[in-house]
Parts: C-alpha cells; sequence; structure tokens
C-alpha cells in the first residue's frame, strides 16, 4: 500500500511538469510574519516547522494545488479574500481582490443589496466607485505626503494627513 502511494505521488507530482507558485506555503509564511514580534514569529515559524505545518503545506502544493493550476489554469489558494461582518438586520461583505488591489463592499439589509463601493487603483490615486461603475469619490497623495479627497465631480472636498484618516 505504502508502495502504491509513492507511485501515485510521483505520478501527481510528474505530471504536473510545473513549478509552480506555491501560494498556500506563501500565505503561511506571510501569515507568520504578522504574528508578533520577532521573538514571537520565530517561536510560531518553529512550531509550525516541527509539527511540520510548513512540509504539509508543501506537499499540498506541490502535489495538488500547483497541479490544479497547471492543468485547469487557476489556483483554488489565490482565490478573493472575503470577509462579513453582521451587526442586527444589517450586513457587510468585504471582497478583495490582491492582484487587482480591489476592495469591494457591499452593505446588505434584511439580505438584500443596499449599497456597493469599489475601491480601486486610478489615474492619479484611488477612486471609490458605486455598483453601476459611477465615480464616488477620489484620493490622491501630494508630494507633501497629505491626501487630498474629491468628490465625483472632481471638486477638492479637502486635504488631510493620513494619520487623520
Amino acid at each position: 500500500m505504502k508502495r502504491l502511494l509513492l507511485v501515485v505521488m510521483a505520478l501527481c507530482m510528474a505530471s504536473a511538469a510545473c513549478y509552480g507558485p506555491f501560494r498556500l506555503t506563501k500565505k503561511l509564511y506571510a501569515w507568520n510574519g504578522t504574528v508578533g514580534g520577532k521573538w514571537t514569529n520565530e517561536g510560531v515559524f518553529l512550531g509550525l516547522a516541527i509539527l511540520p505545518v510548513y512540509g504539509f503545506s508543501i506537499l499540498g502544493d506541490a502535489v495538488i494545488f500547483n497541479s490544479i493550476e497547471f492543468w485547469g489554469g487557476k489556483n483554488p489558494v489565490s482565490a478573493k479574500n472575503v470577509k462579513s461582518i453582521q451587526a442586527g438586520e444589517d450586513q457587510a461583505v468585504l471582497s478583495y481582490a490582491p492582484d487587482a488591489k480591489r476592495l469591494r463592499v457591499d452593505r446588505f439589509h434584511n439580505g438584500r443589496v443596499a449599497a456597493t463601493v469599489i475601491f480601486e487603483p486610478g489615474a492619479q490615486g484611488m477612486v471609490a466607485r458605486d455598483g453601476a461603475g459611477r465615480i464616488l469619490m477620489q484620493a490622491r497623495t501630494l508630494d507633501s505626503g497629505l491626501i487630498r479627497l474629491s468628490d465625483a465631480s472632481g471638486r477638492e472636498v479637502g486635504t488631510y494627513d493620513p494619520a487623520r484618516l
């Protein structure tokens, strides 16, 4: 049985014929860097290495996720990041697409979409659009480091210190 498992694993790895991006392992590593200070991060890293979380992550990437991306064109680990916040009858769903650097916020009331705002890079900074694609607001960082906010028509609403925003 062990020999059969080794043969199947070798065939899976050989059939993928691609090095792959190892997205799961990179996400695990990035998360490990956000846990705390350098000593906390080192402790978590050693724990994940000893337990062998990193080993399973690399194996999952090599055998499963990179092969899926090679044959299907899309890696399931690179799916959008989605968060949901519930407060009574209201709900906000935040969807972040890292490749496009785009954040979509959908507000629901009683299960129905009440509003949508999409934040994405624009020609001169960040742009906020409604669900139909109309510009709601624009933000541009000035040479001084201040952020200038403009309304939909391009009129300046104000200039703010980033710490204040």
